[in-house]
């Protein structure tokens, strides 16, 4: 049977979001900025001169990408999804090819502890309706912080304990870079530890910060909690 009232309310949603993005680029257009103000502003604070040969190629190239918008099967400027993404920054960056799929990205990884995480390793989490199955992928930078594409507001930069991440996380990866060969095994075992309340720890440095008014901050919470739910519905609807 169909559930009516949960189809008024992922329309309802969808209808907001497009009302959403539709003031934001009417912003962005008045100011004459638009999304690469918006991306000159996620970069700032990303140091990639103490990283890592591989690390500082992958960070570097991700960092091309902010501001792309999101688009479900895209890998290009024009486009990305979240695989894509990823898929994209590896095989630009060093020549490495992985799997196409969130979920194929994960078990195709060497599983890591999230405290051991490394520039360039790779963050999965399980937006969708399974909460066991991996449905997002994002590359780590360095200081808790990670790119990815979001269904709703494109190539951006959050942090790792951010509310609806630490909630959503499900494991780390490594890609292996040094005598790479596409493996024709099976995929390590996944990494079933989820993150929990007690396991997050505060970063050694301080995610990026932009101060908002404190007559805009309710607006703000109000909009972030929207476009994550959207994200989860979107999620949902395309796993």
């Amino acid at each position: 049977m169909v559930n009516l009232s949960r189809i008024y309310l992922y329309f309802s949603l969808l209808v907001l979001a497009v009302s959403t993005e539709a003031c934001h680029s009417s912003q962005h257009a008045a100011s004459g900025n638009g999304k690469n103000y918006h991306s000159q502003q996620q970069a700032k604070g990303v140091n990639t001169k103490n990283l890592k040969s591989d690390e500082r190629k992958l960070v570097e190239e991700a960092m091309t990408w902010l501001g792309t918008p999101y688009r479900y099967g895209g890998q290009d400027y024009s486009g990305t999804d979240c695989s894509g993404l990823t898929m994209k920054v590896y095989h630009k960056a060093l020549g490495i090819k992985i799997p196409r799929n969130s979920a194929e990205q994960q078990r195709f990884c060497k599983s890591i502890n999230r405290k051991s995480l490394n520039a360039g390793d790779l963050l999965f989490f399980c937006t969708g309706r399974d909460k066991t199955r991996v449905s997002h992928v994002g590359l780590y930078i360095g200081d808790g912080r990670f790119i990815h594409s979001s269904a709703s507001r494109g190539v951006i930069i959050s942090h790792i304990d951010e509310r609806y991440y630490a909630t959503k996380y499900h494991s780390s990866g490594f890609v292996s870079r040094k005598g790479y060969k596409q493996p024709d095994i099976k995929a390590p075992k996944q990494d079933k530890k989820k993150a929990t309340p007690k396991e997050k720890k505060a970063p050694e440095t301080q995610p990026l910060k932009f101060e908002i008014p404190k007559d805009k901050k309710a607006e703000v919470e109000l909009n972030q909690a929207i476009e994550n739910r959207i994200d989860s519905i979107y999620s949902s609807f395309l796993d």
